[in-house]
């Protein structure tokens, strides 16, 4: 794993370099444009060991897509007190990218241009990797992590924030995990069911739990 150092300074030069072609970032409305603004550099350690779900399978042997977005929930949304169903309908993307296969990493650097609505000053910011967000498609594979020092700065800042998955700790993370014991792994995925297969465990369980009491 790479030390906090040299992440510093990757991230430094990702700012300063203009980031990569895959990111997806939103651009600023019209009557913001020419306004100040801020960068936020966002990443993970390159050439890190990074599993799906099974806890076996890596991200680059997975053959699948998996995107990672920065960003927030609408204000007053608590993710870790709501079920996963709520979670995309709330959620507000700052910016976007596909894992990179051959750096074993996402590396990225958004632009905030205001604080209006979800990204106000100190507002607590997300990185959420995923391989579908939509559960009504079916099962899928998420991860959700912050860190406390994943606060929206203000957009006029002349100074760049830096957010690494390294400054996650194993409280930090709503679903997935990171940091495995031994360093075994960097990220993982956790499987997420659609929301009929949730309904139809808590029925069961209820069912279970009042056979018991008779």
């Amino acid at each position: 794993m790479n030390s906090p150092r040299f992440m510093f300074a990757l991230l430094l030069a990702h700012l300063t370099g203009g980031g990569l072609s895959l990111a997806q970032t939103l651009p600023p409305p019209p009557e913001l444009s020419g306004a100040a603004s801020t960068q936020i550099a966002w990443a993970s350690d390159a050439f890190a060991t990074n599993l799906m779900a099974d806890g076996v399978t890596t991200f680059e042997s997975s053959g699948k897509t998996i995107r990672f977005e920065i960003g927030t929930f609408m204000t007053g949304f608590d993710p870790s007190t709501e079920p996963f169903e709520n979670w995309a309908d709330k959620w507000v993307v700052l910016q976007g990218t596909e894992y990179n296969l051959n750096d074993q990493q996402f590396i990225e650097t958004a632009t905030l241009y205001s604080n209006n609505d979800s990204f106000s000053i100190g507002a607590q910011a997300y990185i959420w990797g995923y391989l579908d967000k939509d559960l009504s498609q079916g099962e899928t594979e998420w991860i959700l992590m912050s860190s406390p020092a994943w606060t929206i700065p203000a957009a006029n800042s002349p100074l760049p924030s830096t957010f690494s998955v390294s400054d996650v700790r194993v409280q930090d993370v709503l679903i997935g995990s990171v940091g495995g014991p031994g360093g075994s792994y960097y990220m993982q995925l956790a499987t997420v069911p659609e929301p009929s297969t949730l309904v139809l465990g808590l029925l069961a369980g209820i069912g279970l739990a009042f056979r018991r009491r008779r």
